[in-house]
């Protein structure tokens, strides 16, 4: 097969962009290659065209058709806890920290990732069992009105203040929770 920028060299490598409705495969030559990426003097050889590699040129290439100049991207290095070498990738397929260190190597890492799985919140919302979802909402219907009576408790608008209080009552009167 031929190079499809040029036409005379035979290709070698495969670029393939994938957009949201199609996907466009194109063929290129290594001289080709190189003119429209950015290579180290010993990355031509055929070993070091590994996939890697390619994405790596694929991004420069684009960075640099969208007027951003950057010499070379490089992807970043994953962090490493320093006791048992285990890294998030390895803790996400796991399911759990490897050691004690992990907690405190990965503590910048973890709440966003918490935040992202729990839907945006930085607390645990697991499922709540048939048996107790009602009591369990109710819980928490409770506790959002005593947030807001103590807002109104503190803005000074007692008569709010009153009306909360007593559609707290009811709740519990509701549900027997205390």
């Amino acid at each position: 097969m031929l190079c499809e920028i040029c036409g005379k060299e035979e290709a070698t490598i495969q670029l393939t962009s994938t957009g949201k409705k199609h996907k466009t495969e194109q063929w290129i030559c290594k001289n080709c290659a190189s003119e429209h990426f950015y290579f180290q003097d010993d990355q031509m050889s055929d070993q070091n065209l590994d996939q890697e590699f390619v994405v790596n040129q694929f991004l420069q290439y684009l960075v640099g058709k969208h007027g951003i100049n950057f010499k070379q991207v490089q992807p970043q290095e994953e962090k490493h806890c320093p006791t048992c070498g285990m890294t998030l990738t390895d803790i996400a397929k796991v399911g759990k920290f490897g050691c004690h260190d992990c907690y405190e190597t990965f503590k910048d890492d973890v709440p966003q990732i918490i935040r992202r799985v729990q839907a945006g919140s930085g607390e645990h919302t697991g499922k709540i069992p048939v048996s107790s979802r009602s009591k369990i909402q109710l819980k928490q219907q409770i506790a959002e009105k005593e947030k807001i009576l103590q807002g109104l408790i503190e803005e000074q608008a007692f008569e709010d203040a009153a009306v909360v209080r007593d559609e707290i009552k009811a709740l519990k009167a509701e549900g027997e929770v205390e």
